[in-house]
């Protein structure tokens, strides 16, 4: 009885706080497990080459956790040009990586300014760096508009506040 209370006063409270509520954590990569990440329950989610894709319900921002070699970033960032200029969008303009040290790994972030059919974009390269034995790094790619990007802050924090290595 007492675990039923406790459970309906987290949901009242969480519906309350302007935070979605989250599911279970979901792995990064199903062939080489190095991290999880929870994403509200709201959110889709889909299995991609080498990782994850995450949207959300207004597809207002499209995120992307990928497990790739330093060797592949290359390609992947070619990939990704190409994603961009298929939906319409136009690099402007990029800012200096910025690194730090975040939970105890390496993190080098990128952001570059953007242009779309629809206005301006915000496009954010993160590369984390897992310490795992593979060499990997985890690059997290995130896409938004700026109403979405304020909109969604909040529940960004949290999945990034989610991620946890194994």
């Amino acid at each position: 009885m007492l675990r039923k209370t406790i459970c309906a006063l987290a949901f009242a409270l969480a519906g309350f706080s302007g935070l979605p509520a989250f599911a279970g954590a979901l792995q990064i990569t199903d062939a080489d497990p190095v991290a999880v990440v929870t994403v509200p329950d709201a959110w889709t989610t889909a299995k991609i080459k080498r990782g994850v894709e995450i949207k959300t319900p207004d597809e207002e921002i499209y995120l992307w956790f990928e497990l790739v070699a330093p060797a592949e970033l290359d390609t992947l960032q070619k990939e990704h040009n190409v994603y961009f200029e298929k939906e319409g969008v136009t690099i402007t303009g990029a800012s200096d990586t910025v690194k730090q040290e975040v939970k105890g790994k390496a993190w080098s972030f990128t952001e570059l300014k953007a242009k779309s059919k629809d206005g301006e974009s915000i496009i954010r390269y993160i590369a984390i760096n897992p310490n795992v034995a593979s060499g990997k790094i985890i690059m997290m790619t995130y896409w938004a508009s700026p109403e979405g990007h304020k909109t969604h802050d909040a529940a960004m924090s949290a999945i990034i506040d989610s991620i946890a290595y194994k």
